[in-house]
C-alpha cells in the first residue's frame, strides 16, 4: 500500500481534474442533451471514484462502504459500485502476505499451517481474509493487515472529503466532514486485532449455542496485532439474500435486528460495522456474524437512558422524549425550537419503531440519512444543537448502515414490539424471539 502524502493525494486530485473536465463539456449542449451529457459525467466519475477507493483501501475504502448503504445519498449507480467494496476490493500480492506472517510468527507460514490458500476469498478496507488449515487440520479463517494501512490512513482522512465532492455525487445536505471525521476514529480503532479477538470472544461467550446467532471461535494464540485467525464459517454471502422471497428476507432482518440491538440492550455490547460482507446465510439458517473489529461497551447509564428515552416514543410522550434526548447528550439544552419541531426533524431516526409494523424501503433509509446530516434550512439549524455522546457515533453509524441493509431487503417486521422485548422486559414477541429466549443463558430474546 502507497503510505506516502504525496502518493495518497494525487488520486483525488486527477479525479477531480478530470471530473471538471467533464462537466465543462457538457456546456457545449443545451436542453435535453445536456441533462443526457451531465448524466453521464456524474456516472464516469462514480465509476472511477469507486475504482480509486477500492484501491487507495484504508478509510478511504471504508467510508465508500458506508455509504454504499446510505440509500439516497450517492447515485444509484454509484451504490452499486461501492457494494462491491463489501467483497471485492483489490487484493494484495502474496508476498506481502507471507512477508506479514512471517513477521508476526517469527517464523515461515507453512510452520504455523499446514495449509494456506494464495488467493483470498476477501478483501476489505485494512485487511484481507484467506482460507487455511491449522497443523491438526482445522479449517480457519485468517485476516492478514495489509502493510503500511495504519500510516495511509491518515493520509487518507484528509482526501476522502475531496473525493466524495468531485462532480456532485454526494447528496445536498449531507455533512461529508463530519462523516468522515466519524468513521474515521471507528478505522482507528480496527487497526488492533488483538483488540478485535478480545470482543469477538465476548460475543462468542454470549452467543455460543444460539439458536440462530452463530459467532466464530478465536484462535488467540495465533493471533497478534496484525493478524487474525478465526473458524472458518461455510456459508453463502448475505448480498445472495436480496434473491430470497419476501419472507425469508423479513426473517433475516429479524434476525440482524435482534442480533445488533439485542447485544446493545442485553449485553451493553454494539457491533458498529454492519455491512452484508461481515454476514453470511448458512447452512443450518442461522447467520454468521464475522467481524468485530468495531465495538463498543456501554455502561448501565448509557443504557438506561436509551431506555427512557424509547419508552417516551413508544407512548407518544413528546416533551419526555425531548427532556430524554437532552439527558443523553443528543440535544443541547434550551435549544430555541419547539418540541413539535425538533420531532418533525429528528423522529425520522427512530421512524422504523414508531409504528407497530413497518418495511424498510429505500425511501425510508434515504430520509433517515437525510435528515440526520443536514446543513440547511430549519433541519440544518436543529442538527446544529444536536450532539454526538458517548457512543452515538457507533449507533448512528449502525443505525444508516442496517437501514441500508434492510432496505436491500425490504424487510418488513415488529421492530416496535421487539424493542419492548428489550426495553420492558415484555415476552417474545415473535417466533425467532421464542427461539432466541430458549437458547440464550439468561432465558431472554435478543
Amino acid at each position: 500500500m502507497r503510505t506516502g502524502r504525496l502518493a495518497r493525494t494525487v488520486v483525488p486530485a486527477r479525479l477531480a481534474a478530470a471530473a471538471g473536465l467533464r462537466w465543462l463539456d457538457t456546456l457545449r449542449y443545451r436542453g435535453e442533451r445536456r441533462r443526457e451529457k451531465r448524466r453521464e459525467a456524474v456516472l464516469r466519475t462514480a465509476e472511477d471514484v469507486t475504482r480509486a477507493m477500492g484501491e487507495m483501501k484504508g478509510a478511504a475504502m471504508k467510508v465508500g462502504q458506508v455509504l454504499s448503504l446510505m440509500g439516497g445519498v450517492v447515485p444509484p449507480e454509484m451504490a452499486e459500485g461501492l457494494a462491491t467494496l463489501q467483497s471485492n476490493a483489490p487484493p494484495m500480492a502474496y508476498g506481502l502476505v507471507q512477508e506479514v506472517l512471517e513477521a508476526a510468527y517469527g517464523r515461515p507460514p507453512g510452520s504455523v499451517f499446514r495449509k494456506f490458500e494464495r488467493e483470498p476469498f476477501a478483501a476489505a478496507s485494512i485487511g484481507q481474509v484467506h482460507r487455511a488449515e491449522l497443523r491438526d487440520g482445522t479449517k480457519v479463517a485468517v485476516k492478514v493487515q495489509y502493510p503500511g494501512v495504519r500510516e495511509a490512513i491518515e493520509r487518507d482522512l484528509a482526501n476522502v472529503a475531496v473525493l466524495l465532492g468531485i462532480g456532485g455525487l454526494v447528496a445536498k445536505g449531507l455533512d461529508v466532514g463530519t462523516l468522515v471525521r466519524d468513521l474515521g476514529e471507528g478505522v482507528r480503532g480496527e487497526l488492533d486485532y488483538r483488540r478485535e479477538a478480545a470482543w469477538q470472544q465476548r460475543f462468542f461467550d454470549a452467543f455460543e449455542g444460539h439458536g440462530f446467532v452463530r459467532v466464530p471461535r478465536v484462535y488467540h494464540e495465533l493471533t497478534t496485532d496484525t493478524v487474525l485467525v478465526q473458524e472458518w464459517l461455510p456459508g453463502r454471502p448475505f448480498r445472495e439474500a436480496a434473491r430470497l422471497p419476501q419472507e425469508e428476507r423479513n426473517r433475516l432482518g429479524e434476525m440482524l435486528y435482534r442480533f445488533c440491538f439485542g447485544s446493545l440492550y442485553r449485553l451493553r455490547l454494539f457491533n458498529g460495522d454492519p455491512h452484508p460482507g461481515n454476514y453470511l446465510l448458512l447452512e443450518d439458517g442461522r447467520v454468521g456474524f464475522v467481524d468485530y473489529g468495531c465495538v463498543a461497551e456501554f455502561d448501565t447509564a448509557v443504557v438506561e437512558g436509551f431506555k427512557r428515552l424509547i419508552r417516551a416514543l413508544d407512548r407518544g410522550d413528546r416533551e419526555g422524549w425531548r427532556a430524554a434526548t437532552e439527558a443523553i447528550g443528543i440535544l443541547r439544552p434550551n435549544a430555541p425550537f419547539t418540541t413539535d419541531e425538533l420531532y418533525e426533524h429528528m423522529h425520522w431516526y427512530w421512524a422504523p419503531i414508531l409504528e407497530d409494523k413497518v418495511e424498510y424501503t429505500p425511501e425510508l433509509a434515504a430520509e433517515m440519512v437525510r435528515r440526520n446530516t443536514m446543513t440547511t434550512g430549519l433541519g440544518g439549524q436543529i442538527n446544529r444543537y444536536c450532539n454526538v455522546p458517548e457512543g452515538m457515533v457507533f449507533l448512528t453509524r449502525i443505525n444508516f448502515g442496517l437501514a441500508g441493509v434492510f432496505a436491500s431487503l425490504r424487510a418488513r417486521g415488529p421492530w416496535r414490539a421487539i424493542v419492548r422485548e428489550y426495553v420492558e422486559d415484555a415476552p417474545p414477541s415473535t417466533e425467532l424471539g421464542r427461539l432466541s429466549a430458549g437458547t440464550t443463558r439468561s432465558g431472554r430474546p435478543i
